[in-house]
């Protein structure tokens, strides 16, 4: 099952070629879109299924709908080089950790900022989400993992979740993780950034290039020498989110 997304001559960005990235590499290009999956393993389980192999980002327009190209390297550094030029339809962040926070701290460090965790609004923030919601914490990084899925369960394989409701436990749903974590940090940072990790299919989310770069030129705009900052990704049942102080270096 899968909704109804347009992904035919799309552009399709996959960081990392393990588990998830494979699936996300397969559904794009059975949808006919171009893909391109970097990783820093050049046996990675996605390498089997690309139809090339390229030395650079600039790959594009020598694809053909339902192609896809491996580029050996680090996913974000990768991201950062063609974000400018050629923004993807589609990231796919199937790599450790928040993803995005990755990218905004790579970009914020290349504008001269030096990021560091902000640990003294944590304690705000959890009191803002549901305590059994909470699946993980780390106040000394600043980073909060939230879930409707309780830690000693797991999802359904390829899940479609309904709205509502989980479909494992059949749990009602407060509401999206995205909003939930965007009501969590609402005047407790100076800035918010909680993209929406959008289903594409059973098991498989992705964002939307253009809502990464333009959280990224925000950013690039605010011109303030400190601000704090919170980022991160979300779907309906899942999300994570790491809270920086950042300043001018």
């Amino acid at each position: 099952m899968s909704r109804d997304y347009q992904i035919k001559d799309k552009f399709a960005f996959v960081m990392g070629g393990g588990k998830f990235g494979t699936e996300a590499l397969k559904y794009f290009k059975a949808n006919g879109a171009k893909v391109l999956v970097v990783d820093l393993n050049p046996i990675c389980r996605a390498r089997m299924d690309v139809d090339i192999s390229t030395a650079t980002v600039d790959i594009r327009d020598s694809l053909k709908n339902g192609q896809a190209a491996f580029l050996v390297g680090d996913a974000v550094e990768h991201l950062m080089d063609i974000i400018e030029v050629d923004v993807p339809d589609w990231v796919v962040t199937a790599i450790p950790s928040n993803a995005v926070a990755k990218v905004v701290a790579t970009w914020l460090s290349k504008a001269g900022y030096k990021l560091e965790p902000y640990q003294d609004c944590i304690e705000q923030v959890l009191k803002n989400i549901p305590e059994s919601l909470v699946s993980f914490v780390n106040k000394e990084s600043a980073v909060i993992v939230v879930s409707y899925m309780p830690p000693h369960m797991q999802c359904i394989e390829n899940c479609m979740p309904p709205k509502d409701f989980c479909a494992s436990t059949s749990r009602p749903k407060l509401t999206t993780m995205d909003k939930l974590l965007d009501f969590s940090v609402y005047g407790l940072t100076d800035l918010s950034g909680i993209l929406k990790s959008e289903q594409l299919t059973g098991g498989l989310g992705a964002i939307r290039g253009n809502q990464l770069f333009s959280l990224l030129t925000k950013l690039e705009k605010h011109q303030k020498e400190s601000f704090t900052l919170a980022v991160g990704t979300a779907c309906d049942c899942h999300g994570i989110i790491n809270i920086f102080k950042i300043t001018k270096s």
